[in-house]
């Protein structure tokens, strides 16, 4: 089987072919897995972020309809970049000493809840590790006190959010 051309690619998504998916992992899985292996992603857990990743994005082009004209690719490449980010932030973050491996992917799930400003701020502060005065910059805020508090507004969010969800009793 030779390449897939992106419009062959986006009109099966759209009209729901599954079959598509396992052409979409044979062709892009071992790239995918090299770059999130470059990133710090456990080996053991490329599979399974690549499949979340895949299955995001196949969810998404098939719900906007007038999603023809994007090139597979590189949204494909992206949303494995943006995944890959939030994994980061959220391993920064450190639930507790006792973390197990349920905890952070609840602790993952709690992050996809945040609204997409807090996952940036998280994202900029404990990923890329901006400092307050760098995220000031990049996310036009007056100054950097604005910037620290906007960034621990988002962190106290995240963390209240996946203390309730791993303590439904305490809330």
């Amino acid at each position: 089987m030779g390449r897939l051309r992106n419009s062959e690619v986006i009109s099966a998504i759209q009209n729901g072919n599954e079959e598509i998916l396992f052409s979409l992992s044979r062709l892009y899985f071992q790239s995918a897995r090299r770059w999130l292996r470059q990133r710090g992603v456990a080996d053991s857990d490329t599979p399974s972020v690549f499949s979340t990743v895949l299955l995001t994005v196949f969810r998404e082009i098939k719900s906007h309809p007038g999603s023809s004209n994007i090139d597979f690719e590189s949204f494909f490449f992206k949303a494995i970049k943006n995944f890959s980010g939030e994994l980061k932030a959220v391993r920064k973050l450190k639930l507790n000493d006792g973390e197990s491996p349920e905890d952070f992917k609840i602790a993952t799930t709690c992050f996809s809840i945040l609204g997409q400003e807090a996952q940036k701020l998280l994202i900029a502060r404990y990923s890329d590790n901006l400092s307050f005065e760098q995220i000031a910059v990049r996310f036009d805020f007056s100054n950097p006190v604005i910037a620290q508090f906007e960034v621990n507004k988002a962190y106290t969010q995240l963390s209240h959010i996946v203390q309730i969800r791993l303590n439904p009793s305490a809330a």
